[in-house]
């Protein structure tokens, strides 16, 4: 009896846990989110992934190339206007043709979306928001999507302004071809755009197989002003012959074509506004003269360089089709290991020209910057003029740019790299800078804000990158956050105006910085997605009236956050919770932010209040008495040459020492003067006059800026602005002028390193609502 008991016991314990797992089972199967990729209807041809609307808005107002693109129109006229979308993630919008009418599915995550008027429930399934503009397509949507966009998800860049998916059933290897079955992402600044991806189909693998990828050479015979260069790779013409074969039956490669391009390794076409020119890069220049020994009847002679009549003038259409262009060339030259055919004799005489004066594209300094961001080894390369650049985007995308909106751009490139059995799309257009002038302020990218801004930009660590990006505010409280590029990476609605500058500081102490500010009515700390730190903000009831003063007394990153409400101060841990080891006795109102000094293994913390100065230990209580009243200007303390020093409202100079002694000194500053200090450099401005130490220097009368003092790399920078006249001006610590200023500026600068190059960038504003970054030199 007792075993049948214990069986039956060991078989209810086996069917509950079966039942308990089945249960899970279901449990987790109903649970199962879906995601926005479940619902695209199998038919898209193409389908654009936006990451992150704010992004995506910026680019299409601060870039000048995407701006003229039609994409802001899909949102008009299927959607509603993109400035009144409000979207907190990602998007997709899939183009669909049915019966010749095209129509747009939009489809996101419910909870992302905050305009109320498209949350229609019969648009919604399984909290997926999916919308389709046919008027005929009313139906509940499947989460069933086999869509093959679904087998690239983990190529998409989740930082990238966009990505595209584009399918076709096009066959033929022509130029459209390179935008055919593709994904990409798409990285948008101000000044580029720029491309990658792979091909999800096989014709680019097939035609480069067994193919290696090699640096292009046809460049350097190429001329600095082309119109549209193109270079193929191939090393074995046979094998390339052969995968060629494969999309046009009807290419016959004759015997001499064989031995012409048996020692070749690269072929290319280079469109000149005198002709087109098709390009041979030959490893044995020797033999391919001996191929062409029949091919020797002189024409002229150029600049010391033989050009010979050609009579073979359809090999090249019937060896490589559609790839070159479908010019029969009755003229040829060779430079160095290079064979030139054209059907001009001009167009071969600009190419020798060009060569000899050290003209080529290769030297071009523009085209080099390009090259240098893109593959050195590839399988095809496509170089543009502005003008190629926009014939092919209107052939492409049905639009009408001009070129006058697109000449900015030089050297556009388009690189095609076969990698084992992946097929890899680059591509960058870029505005063209200035690279020859070592001494020239160059403009690297201006941008528009969706209203005008209130403060100043400044810079701020990015501790991904180790570079640095900007943080603004507009006056309709928006805090933005742009990368060194010009791209908005988000926006965030804060309570007020942020008071001061924004600190930053790791209160986890892993090497992931936050963003730490203060505005009427609260303490916010940010983390690098601009998301509120667990704990903040903290709300007051009574105003704070001063920056947030933050303290990291031993840096070990226990961080104080000390907030000033008129007369009272009341300190913060990193937790936002009260330290109640600072106990300081309010008096006067409190005229300054704090600051904190450690000096001789001492800590101070000074202000001013009223006429008195403060000067306090970490307890809140005073370290240092001084019992003079001073008639406190409404400049700054800075502890100059190891005092505590300001200006009086007579611009007298007032020090005061670790003892609590006071000093004045006459230096012929007058009442409003301007100052900033460093330990050992003291700036000062007023009127028409600028004093950096004891060199005074003549400006321009304006209505002036404070001027700010930078210490970079061993080197002092002092900067002033004009806001009446709308210019900056950049000295050194002799109070020279530096090369190519004053420069276009309406807002004191901020100046660091804030990109991978050495050169040093700065930022301010260009108009009420833009922002301009230049770099200096």
């Amino acid at each position: 009896m007792n075993i049948v008991y214990r069986l039956r016991f060991i078989k209810n314990k086996i069917l509950f846990l079966v039942a308990f797992v089945l249960i899970l089972g279901c449990q987790g199967k109903h649970d199962k989110k879906a995601n926005i990729e479940d619902f695209i209807p199998d038919e898209s041809e193409l389908i654009l992934k936006i990451n992150s609307l704010e992004a995506f808005k910026s680019a299409l107002k601060n870039n000048v190339l995407l701006s003229q693109i039609p994409l802001k129109t899909i949102f008009d006229n299927h959607l509603m206007p993109i400035d009144s979308l409000k979207l907190s993630g990602p998007l997709l919008i899939c183009l669909n043709e049915n019966g010749g009418q095209i129509s747009f599915t939009f489809i996101a995550q419910q909870k992302d979306l905050g305009h109320k008027t498209l949350l229609n429930p019969k648009f919604i399934k399984d909290s997926i928001w999916v919308y389709n503009s046919s008027p005929k397509n009313d139906k509940l949507p499947v989460s069933n999507s086999k869509h093959p966009y679904k087998k690239f998800l983990n190529i998409g860049k989740k930082d990238a302004t966009f990505s595209l998916y584009r399918a076709s059933t096009q066959q033929a290897l022509g130029s459209n071809l390179k935008f055919n079955n593709i994904f990409l992402n798409v990285f948008v600044s101000p000044s580029s755009m720029e491309i990658s991806g792979i091909y999800t189909d096989e014709k680019w693998r097939d035609l480069f197989h067994k193919m290696t990828p090699k640096a292009t050479r046809i460049d350097l015979v190429s001329s600095n002003k082309i119109e549209d260069f193109n270079s193929y790779q191939f090393s074995d013409f046979e094998q390339f012959n052969k995968n060629l074969k494969q999309y046009d039956s009807t290419l016959v490669a004759s015997e001499f074509a064989k031995d012409l391009f048996e020692t070749a390794q690269e072929i290319g076409s280079i469109k000149t506004k005198n002709g087109t020119v098709i390009a041979l890069q030959t490893l044995d220049i020797i033999a391919s003269r001996r191929v062409l020994a029949g091919q020797q009847e002189l024409m002229k002679t150029f600049r010391s360089t033989p050009i010979f009549k050609f009579e073979k003038d359809s090999i090249f259409m019937k060896s490589f089709g559609g790839l070159l262009p479908q010019i029969k060339p009755e003229f040829y030259t060779v430079i160095d290991d290079f064979l030139l055919f054209s059907e001009s004799e001009s167009c071969l005489e600009d190419l020798i020209s060009n060569h000899s004066n050290k003209n080529s594209l290769a030297l071009n300094l523009g085209y080099q910057n390009i090259q240098s961001q893109l593959s050195d080894e590839l399988s095809f390369q496509q170089t543009l003029s502005p003008n190629r650049l926009v014939e092919m985007l209107n052939e492409l995308l049905g639009t009408a740019l001009d070129l006058e909106t697109l000449e900015v751009f030089q050297n556009s490139t388009i690189q095609i790299i076969k990698d084992d059995d992946l097929v890899h799309f680059n591509a960058l257009i870029q505005k063209s800078r200035n690279t020859g002038n070592i001494k020239e302020v160059a403009e690297v990218f201006n941008i528009n804000l969706d209203a005008a801004i209130i403060g100043n930009a400044q810079f701020v660590n990015n501790h991904q990158n180790k570079q640095k990006d900007i943080v603004v505010q507009d006056i309709k409280n928006q805090l933005y956050l742009i990368s060194n590029q010009g791209i908005v990476r988000w926006k965030k609605k804060i309570s007020a105006p942020i008071l001061g500058a924004i600190k930053q500081v790791d209160l986890f102490k892993n090497g992931r910085l936050q963003m730490v500010f203060t505005t009427e009515n609260r303490l916010y700390v940010l983390d690098r997605l601009g998301r509120d730190v667990q704990g903040f903000p903290l709300k007051f009831m009574d105003r704070i009236s001063q920056p947030l003063a933050v303290f990291d007394y031993d840096k070990n990153r226990n961080y104080r956050f000390l907030v000033t409400q008129g007369a009272n101060l009341l300190m913060y841990d990193g937790k936002g919770k009260r330290v109640k080891g600072f106990k300081y006795k309010p008096n006067e109102t409190i005229k300054n932010v704090p600051k904190h000094l450690r000096y001789a293994s001492k800590d101070y913390i000074f202000f001013s209040e009223g006429k008195q100065l403060q000067i306090l230990n970490r307890r809140g209580q005073t370290r240092v008495q001084v019992k003079k009243a001073i008639d406190f200007s409404d400049q700054n303390i800075f502890f100059y040459k190891n005092k505590f020093s300001t200006i009086n409202t007579k611009g007298d100079l007032v020090q005061v020492d670790t003892k609590g002694r006071l000093s004045l000194q006459k230096l012929g500053f007058e009442p409003g003067t301007q100052i900033t200090a460093s330990a050992k450099t003291l700036v000062a401005q007023w009127n028409n006059n600028l004093q950096i130490k004891s060199q005074k220097t003549i400006v321009d009368y304006g209505n002036f800026g404070p001027p700010k003092l930078f210490y970079i790399k061993d080197k002092i920078y002092i900067t002033i602005n004009d806001i009446q006249s709308n210019k900056v001006w950049f000295y050194n610590s002799s109070g020279e002028l530096l090369p190519d200023f004053p420069i276009y500026g309406t807002s004191t600068v901020d100046l660091a390193n804030a990109d991978a190059d050495a050169a040093l960038e700065f930022v301010c504003q260009s108009s009420p609502l833009s922002l301009i970054m230049y770099q200096l030199y």
